[in-house]
């Protein structure tokens, strides 16, 4: 029943943030056609070399992640399932990425809850990057004047304090508590150092992102470069919301929305509409070749292994 009643809201609140963003839809057709849609392809390339880095970068901290847990997984392979493994966020719920994990990292003696474990603290660090990003780059617009500087001041201070090891695990399990996974106990824990080298890794990670968000726009409706900080904010918020939104796959129409609100403040309404679903299909698309030549790279190697023996 429980269940039940979260597709019902999670389906509910889809068609809801839909219908808005088809009305605008609709209200700017006009404009959506006459549209002059041409990609520079070499922004293009490298808005998705940028994109493609983020994901690698992402791929490396889950490595870490496991070698923290002392979970002894190869690089190589690591990387490999977690791009095989990240369609399962377009399923509802936040749990299915650690869940497809488990078939792979069960052979490499890595039990299911640390699996689940390593899942839940990657989803953290992204959620604290991608805080700290949005707000940094806000503040870098000088929107607040002179008061900027002491702002994102405050805010390293507040990051730093957050990742002493007693404030940052008793948040931590807060989090795992509510997605119903399994605590860290202090066995695992690790010293402030390690937290901050494997924060600074995610903060890159969403920084990659909020960079290829503005790329992929400078690539079909160029804007000044001035306002590059505010596009990396919208990029890193836009993720951040996504990933809270716990009813919708992959923050589905919520990411869209906040491109569609937020980029609407800079360029004409029907250019951020064609700019929130278009970048969609991109991020889509993206994640498909990368599924793909993961999914061939291990391919290729699990048959050299049965050749070998």
């Amino acid at each position: 029943m429980k269940k039940i009643l979260i597709n019902i809201i999670s389906g509910a609140l889809i068609l809801v943030i839909f219908y808005f963003l088809g009305r605008e839809f609709a209200a700017n057709w006009s404009q959506i056609r006459s549209f002059p849609f041409h990609f520079n392809i070499g922004i293009l390339a490298s808005a998705s070399l940028v994109y493609a880095l983020m994901y690698l970068i992402f791929a490396f901290g889950w490595y870490v992640i496991l070698k923290y847990l002392r979970c002894n997984v190869p690089l190589y392979e690591t990387i490999l399932y977690f791009f095989i493994t990240q369609p399962a966020k377009y399923v509802p719920g936040k749990i299915w990425i650690g869940v497809t994990r488990m078939k792979f990292c069960k052979p490499h003696g890595v039990s299911h809850s640390i699996t689940l474990l390593s899942t839940g603290t990657e989803a953290v660090m992204e959620i604290f990057a991608a805080t700290y990003i949005s707000l940094v780059a806000i503040l870098k617009t000088n929107m607040f004047g002179q008061y900027s500087i002491w702002w994102i001041i405050a805010i390293s201070i507040l990051g730093l304090l957050i990742l002493w090891p007693r404030i940052f695990y008793c948040l931590i399990n807060i989090y795992l508590k509510i997605v119903r996974q399994e605590p860290i106990v202090k066995d695992h824990h690790v010293s402030f150092w390690k937290l901050l080298s494997l924060q600074l890794l995610y903060i890159a990670g969403v920084l990659c992102l909020g960079v290829s968000s503005a790329l992929f726009l400078q690539s079909f409706a160029p804007v000044n470069t001035s306002h590059f900080p505010f596009l990396i904010s919208i990029g890193a918020f836009g993720y951040l919301a996504s990933m809270l939104a716990i009813f919708t796959p992959s923050g589905l129409g919520v990411r869209e929305g906040v491109w569609f609100f937020a980029l609407r403040t800079i360029v004409a309404p029907h250019v951020s509409l064609v700019y929130a679903f278009v970048s969609r299909i991109w991020t889509i698309v993206m994640e498909a070749i990368l599924l793909f030549i993961a999914l061939l790279l291990l391919w290729t190697k699990r048959r050299k292994q049965k050749v070998s023996i």
